[in-house]
């Protein structure tokens, strides 16, 4: 008899973690439009895919057999930068067109970042045998197959990860040990933004021309946001809820983030086979709105928004 109350009450809360998983699949979303890029296991290896916002078709960009991660967008949304194994790869959107940029030998590179004008690459760059990366800045070629190369940062003991652009091209931002930095290309200074207990890391600049950072301290996380100087600096979201990486929408609205983990303990992660990445739709705000993709087996992360729909388009493979 005990067996079978305890039976019963396993079945029950499987049954309500069940129709909590559903009803958070299904929620309903504000209406969304445009493309967003993404990265998926789902194939047996992370591939990039494309999602249509308004429509939910969805379809995969890349058909190679090794990883590919970091996705960034082109900003007239035609191309997409990624990295894989220490080389930077592109694929253009509606074709599938692939071709490699940087062959992974002298340098290791990561994190592709668009200047504003779509003609250079910011990239974490890495020597073989190295632990700690500088921002290189790759200008994409005209007439050769591989891009010019050009080191922004050169500071032995020191890791520097994500850079971006800011606005209008004049200099960069980018995670450097626990705290946001930035370059500025015309007097060649470099000054920290942010300070205190915190690690921040994947800075981002908003359409409205501020900047939005992810953060860790102790067992909590959270988003923060800033001017481009660092001033004004207040949290939007904090808790146990972990981010890994943000994307806003190009109209300001929405932020398209990796969900990696929760501390806190969520019924609707009890039916999973695994802890699986997740992206989600966030406010402006940093309230979470529900989920643009998730999967109860497989990872999808590191969105990349744009605000360019497309045709649905059979993409060659490779």
């Amino acid at each position: 008899m005990r067996a079978m109350i305890v039976s019963g009450l396993v079945l029950a809360g499987l049954g309500a973690a069940s129709a909590l998983y559903l009803m958070r699949a299904t929620a309903r979303l504000p209406a969304l439009s445009g493309t967003l890029v993404f990265v998926s296991d789902r194939s047996g290896v992370d591939t990039l895919y494309e999602k249509d916002l308004g429509g939910g078709d969805e379809r995969q960009l890349t058909y190679l057999s090794e990883p590919v991660r970091e996705p960034a967008l082109s900003p007239d949304g035609t191309t997409v930068a990624f990295s894989m194994s220490g080389r930077i790869g592109l694929v253009t959107l509606g074709t599938g067109r692939f071709r490699v940029l940087t062959l992974g030998v002298e340098w290791k590179d990561s994190a592709p970042s668009w200047r504003p004008d779509g003609k250079a690459l910011l990239v974490s760059a890495l020597k073989p045998g190295e632990t700690n990366a500088d921002v290189h800045l790759l200008v994409l070629p005209r007439d050769s197959p591989f891009p010019e190369r050009k080191a922004l940062t050169e500071t032995p003991g020191l890791d520097e990860q994500t850079p971006v652009f800011l606005p209008d091209g004049s200099g960069i931002v980018f995670a450097r040990q626990a705290n946001l930095f930035r370059l500025d290309f015309r007097d060649g200074r470099t000054r920290r933004l942010t300070g205190g207990f915190r690690d921040f890391r994947f800075p981002c600049v908003l359409p409205s021309g501020r900047l939005a950072c992810l953060w860790r301290e102790g067992k909590r996380y959270g988003i923060d946001v800033m001017d481009l100087m660092g001033r004004g600096r207040e949290t939007i979201a904090q808790g146990s809820v972990c981010y890994r990486t943000l994307a806003p929408s190009p109209d300001g609205r929405y932020l398209a983030a990796t969900f990696a983990l929760d501390l806190g303990f969520d019924p609707a992660d009890a039916l999973k086979f695994r802890q699986t990445e997740e992206v989600r739709l966030l406010s402006a705000e940093g309230k979470a709105l529900g989920n643009l993709v998730r999967s109860w087996r497989f990872d999808n992360s590191a969105p990349q928004w744009s605000g360019h729909s497309r045709e649905p388009a059979s993409l060659p493979r490779e």
